[in-house]
């Protein structure tokens, strides 16, 4: 079961999508909560972001406190950065079962784009199943039409299939065993 948590404002028909999609993907419940604030302490008003690693804190001692939760997904509107890195699409601690990603960067409009709804769907599906694939202890694949190869631009992203390659799909723990 993947427990699907919006941080802040996110928009309910495009969380609604996701939890449809994931179903799909993963092969099992997805359960989605109602909005949470973000966690004060993520923020720094100086890079308009969300430190990932604090969302992840966060996240854990949420999916601490579920019965019945095999992971959690954060989804969150706020740009996201990493240590030592300008921006992160999202961020997995595997150990905790856990993931986060921020659809700022997904939105076509943030690149001074026209809005394109269906490709904003395609990515953050992409990107959900990316880092949950990572919370199922999968690392990042060679096969680019695979959902787990690694991008660090959205062309990437783009170019990378929905769902895992053969080798990916047969490493990844089933939901029966990560119980």
């Amino acid at each position: 079961m993947i427990h699907l948590l919006p941080l802040g404002e996110v928009s309910g028909a495009t969380l609604r999508a996701l939890a449809s999609s994931l179903q799909r993907v993963f092969d099992f419940a997805v359960i989605l909560h109602d909005p949470v604030d973000l966690p004060p302490s993520s923020y720094d008003p100086e890079r308009r972001q969300c430190s990932s690693t604090q969302i992840l804190k966060s996240l854990a001692r949420f999916r601490s406190s579920l019965t019945q939760v095999e992971r959690a997904l954060g989804v969150m509107a706020v740009d996201l950065y990493a240590a030592d890195q300008n921006f992160v699409f999202g961020e997995a601690d595997p150990r905790e079962g856990v993931a986060v990603i921020s659809i700022a960067r997904l939105k076509p409009e943030f690149y001074g784009l026209p809005p394109d709804e269906a490709l904003l769907h395609q990515r953050i599906l992409k990107e959900a199943v990316h880092e949950l694939g990572h919370t199922y202890g999968l690392g990042h694949c060679p096969d680019p039409a695979c959902v787990m190869h690694f991008s660090d631009d959205l062309k990437e992203t783009d170019h990378n299939g929905e769902s895992f390659c053969p080798g990916c799909a047969s490493r990844r723990i089933s939901p029966q065993s990560a119980m």
